[in-house]
């Protein structure tokens, strides 16, 4: 009973430490930080004109694989987290929005109540086609990438 103990919780310990390597986003004006752990959705731009999209492994302390191609964290010019569901939202709201802020317009145009009801499709529609457009955005220069190895 006691080696069976033993051996319990040598495999616990060893899958407490072997937790995955994490890619550090720290705003550079401020402390604040995003820690991406590895095999999540990003996408990335390069100094070379790339845009990568993928999961992402870590190689080293200043690189990581996406797409079976490796890139150095210097490189990156933005990179954006993507998770599954804001790949297929997104689009959909800024469908939904654009075609709020067509009828807000159509509206606006009729005078009396169909202004204040057009002005409301707009302010409801502009957030849903900005939102998904400007968020999750990490350009190197206001933030700063490394990796953290466990």
């Amino acid at each position: 009973m006691k080696q069976l103990f033993l051996l319990f919780f040598f495999l616990f310990s060893i899958a407490v430490i072997s937790q995955s390597n994490t890619l550090v986003i720290q705003k550079l004006n401020s402390n604040f930080t995003k820690e991406i752990k590895e095999n999540k959705r990003i996408k990335v731009w390069t100094k070379d004109g790339q845009k990568l999209y993928g999961r992402f492994t870590i190689k080293d302390s200043i690189s990581i694989i996406i797409e079976e191609k490796v890139i150095l964290l210097e490189d990156i010019i933005k990179m954006k987290k993507k998770s599954l569901f804001g790949t297929i939202a997104n689009p959909i709201f800024i469908v939904y929005g654009s075609f709020a802020i067509i009828a807000g317009v159509v509206t606006v145009g009729t005078g009396g109540w169909g202004a204040i009801i057009g002005g409301s499709f707009i302010i409801g529609g502009v957030p849903l086609v900005l939102i998904p457009s400007i968020s999750n955005n990490h350009p190197s220069d206001k933030w700063e990438y490394s990796i953290k190895i466990r």
